[in-house]
């Protein structure tokens, strides 16, 4: 019995000291809480032997903060006068070359002006500017006719649109070789606005078809 008891403590024994015949002890230690966000944090003096669950913290997954898009974008645009057009651009009716006289519509500022010598013509046309107070003594033109001379190829030919030796844009209209000169043509007696003048056709050398001009009235026909 003794014999039995003996063998039975030393099995015990021989278990609990292992291989070596040290007698092991397992020491649990509990790892203190990682307040950073590194990785597992592993007991390093546990025993070889025994594993320790690794306390890991949660990752924390960062939401993205995106501003949001404006809903209604503000457009700047050109801050105008509503009495200002863009673009528009005064012009001087003088700088045009047009044959228009001005707001008033009038064709006699310059080519059919009133004149009493060639040098009021000559400030309005130039250096040939000329007064001329009849036309070949058949029709009187009251209170003068400023113009310039031109040519016309033959007595065919009773007018020539924008004649280039006219200024602007003038017409040169008459009979080659009896009169020739340059003036606006019109199409109503309202640009003709001179006392004693109308938009009619030259008399007595004129064809059907040609265009009217500022011309005197035919009683200012001068008597035979």
């Amino acid at each position: 019995m003794r014999t039995l008891v003996a063998t039975t403590l030393a099995s015990l024994l021989s278990l609990a000291c292992g291989d070596n015949g040290d007698m092991q002890i397992t020491l649990t230690m509990t790892a203190p809480e990682s307040t950073s966000s590194a990785g597992p944090t592993t007991n390093s003096m546990s025993d070889p032997g025994t594993t320790q669950a690794a306390t890991t913290d949660a990752p924390t997954t960062a939401i993205p903060t995106t501003d949001e898009p404006t809903t209604s974008p503000v457009t700047s645009g050109p801050t105008s006068d509503p009495g200002t057009t863009s673009g528009s651009t005064s012009v001087d009716p003088g700088e045009t070359g047009s044959s228009s006289g001005g707001d008033d519509g009038s064709l006699m500022k310059t080519y059919g002006a009133p004149c009493d010598t060639d040098t009021d013509c000559q400030a309005l046309l130039g250096p040939n500017g000329t007064c001329i107070k009849d036309i070949l003594g058949v029709y009187a033109l009251p209170g003068g006719y400023c113009t310039t001379f031109c040519q016309l190829p033959n007595q065919q030919t009773t007018y020539i649109t924008d004649a280039k030796d006219c200024l602007m844009m003038a017409d040169c209209v008459g009979l080659m070789g009896y009169f020739e000169a340059c003036a606006h043509a019109c199409t109503d007696n309202t640009q003709c606005p001179r006392a004693g003048y109308e938009c009619r056709r030259m008399p007595q050398i004129s064809n059907m078809g040609d265009p009217n001009f500022c011309l005197m009235t035919e009683d200012n026909m001068i008597p035979p």
